[in-house]
C-alpha cells in the first residue's frame, strides 16, 4: 500500500515540470496588439471567425492569404457586391464560396446586425476607424460585441491613408501570424513610396504646385459637386504637394463644392474618381451611365466613353483643364484600400508628368496583383481624356 502511495508521488513528482510547461507555452503564443484607435487586443491563438466591417477589405486580407483570403471569413456587409461589383465578380469566379458567407449588413454602419454576428460565433470584427461600416464612433456596439466575447480590432486606410496603412498591415499581419507576407508588401509599398518622395525632392521649388479640383464620385449625385479636403484622395493629392482648391472652403473631410464657384476659381487640374456599380448598372450603355464608370472588368473604351457623358452632363467640359486635356478619372476606391500607392503614384504623374518619365503605376499595379492579390488584375483603374 504504502509503496503504491510513493510510485504515485512520484510520478506526481516526475510531471509537474510537464504540468507548469502548459501556462509558460500559452504565454509564449499570446498575440498582444495595439491597433489604430489605440486600443490594446490580446488573443490566446490566431483570430478563427472574422466579421468584416466593410467586404472591401479583402483587399488587405488577400496580401496575407493570397490562396485563400475568405477562407476565415464567417460575416460581412455587403458593400463590395453593392458599390464595387466588377470586384466581386472577380471573387465569385475564383473563390464561389463567397457567395454562402452571410451578410451582416448592407453599406452603412446602421445595416449592421448584430444579432447576426452574435449567431455566427465570430472571434474577431475588423472595423475600420471610419467609413461606411461600424467604426471607431460606435462605442455601444463595440461593447456589446465584446462583453459577448468578439473582440474588435481597428484598422485605417482612409483618415492617414499612407502612415495607417503601413500600420494597419502590420497590425493585421501579427494578429493573423502571417508577418512574413506582410513585411514582404510593406517592403514594396515603401521602395514605391520613395520612387514618388524621391521625384518630388527633385522637382525645383520655385512657383507654385498645380491647382487641383477632386470630384468624388463623380455624377453619382445631382448636385455638383461632391469632393474631398482631408484624408482619402485629398491625402494623396497632399502627398504630391497639390493644391486643393477645395480646403479652405469645404469643412471636414468631404462635402459640396459649387458648380459655379469652380467656373469662376478654376483648377489646373481636373480629377473624377470613378465608382463601381450594381449589377443592373453594369448592364446599362457606358454613354447613359450618370456616373464614370470604372474598375475590374471595365475596359479603357467604356471607361472614357462614361467619363466623357459625365463631364457633358454636368456642364463640366466648360472647365479649362477639360478643354486643354487635364481632366483625369480614377479608381475611387483606392480612397479606402491597402493598394492606395497606385493614386499616389497616378496623381504624381498627372500634376508632374516631366519630373515622373520613367514611373509607370500600371507596371507598380500589376505586380500588386501579381504578388499580394487573390485574383488577377482585369480592368481599367484611370483614365486620361
Amino acid at each position: 500500500m504504502y509503496s503504491k502511495f510513493f510510485i504515485y508521488v512520484f510520478l506526481v513528482f516526475l510531471c509537474q515540470p510537464l504540468l507548469a510547461k502548459t501556462p509558460l507555452d500559452a504565454a509564449a503564443n499570446k498575440i498582444e496588439v495595439t491597433d489604430l484607435a489605440g486600443r490594446t487586443l490580446s488573443f490566446n491563438q490566431s483570430p478563427q471567425r472574422i466579421i468584416l466591417g466593410e467586404s472591401r477589405y479583402l483587399a488587405a486580407l488577400s496580401i496575407l492569404d493570397r490562396e485563400d483570403p475568405l477562407r476565415r471569413i464567417v460575416g460581412m456587409l455587403a458593400d463590395l457586391q453593392q458599390i464595387d461589383y466588377g470586384g466581386y465578380q472577380q471573387y465569385r469566379e475564383k473563390f464561389p464560396h463567397i457567395e454562402q458567407i452571410p451578410h451582416v449588413g448592407h453599406t452603412s454602419a446602421d445595416s449592421f446586425s448584430l444579432e447576426k454576428v452574435l449567431s455566427l460565433n465570430a472571434d474577431l470584427a475588423i472595423f475600420g476607424l471610419d467609413g461606411h461600416g461600424p467604426n471607431s464612433r460606435h462605442a455601444e456596439l463595440i461593447d456589446q460585441l465584446e462583453r459577448a466575447g468578439v473582440q474588435v480590432v481597428f484598422i485605417d486606410f482612409r483618415n492617414k491613408p499612407i502612415e495607417n496603412t503601413i500600420e494597419s498591415i502590420a497590425l493585421l499581419g501579427k494578429i493573423f501570424d502571417r508577418q512574413q507576407r506582410a513585411n514582404q508588401f510593406l517592403d514594396f509599398y515603401r521602395q514605391q513610396l520613395a520612387r514618388v518622395e524621391t521625384g518630388l525632392s527633385a522637382i525645383a521649388t520655385q512657383g507654385a504646385s498645380p491647382k487641383v479640383f477632386i470630384h468624388s464620385r463623380a455624377g453619382l449625385h445631382d448636385e455638383c459637386c461632391e469632393t474631398m479636403v482631408k484624408g482619402m484622395m485629398a491625402g494623396f493629392l497632399h502627398f504630391v504637394r497639390g493644391q486643393n482648391i477645395a480646403a479652405d472652403h469645404v469643412p471636414g473631410y468631404a462635402g459640396t463644392f459649387n458648380l459655379e464657384y469652380l467656373l469662376v476659381d478654376q483648377p489646373d487640374i481636373y480629377i473624377a474618381t470613378a465608382v463601381g456599380g450594381s449589377e443592373e448598372k453594369n448592364a446599362k450603355d457606358a454613354d447613359s451611365l450618370p456616373y464614370v464608370h470604372m474598375g475590374a472588368g471595365v475596359d479603357g473604351q467604356r471607361a472614357r466613353a462614361s467619363f466623357r457623358h459625365m463631364l457633358h452632363k454636368n456642364k463640366l467640359d466648360h472647365l479649362r483643364a477639360v478643354k486643354s486635356g487635364k481632366a483625369y478619372a480614377i479608381w475611387h476606391h483606392f480612397y479606402n484600400s491597402p493598394l492606395n500607392i497606385i493614386a499616389i503614384q497616378v496623381f504624381a504623374k498627372w500634376l508632374y508628368p516631366q519630373a515622373f518619365v520613367d514611373l509607370d503605376p500600371q507596371r507598380t499595379l500589376q505586380t500588386l496583383f501579381d504578388r499580394f492579390q487573390s485574383v488577377p488584375l482585369r480592368g481599367t483603374y484611370w483614365i486620361t481624356l
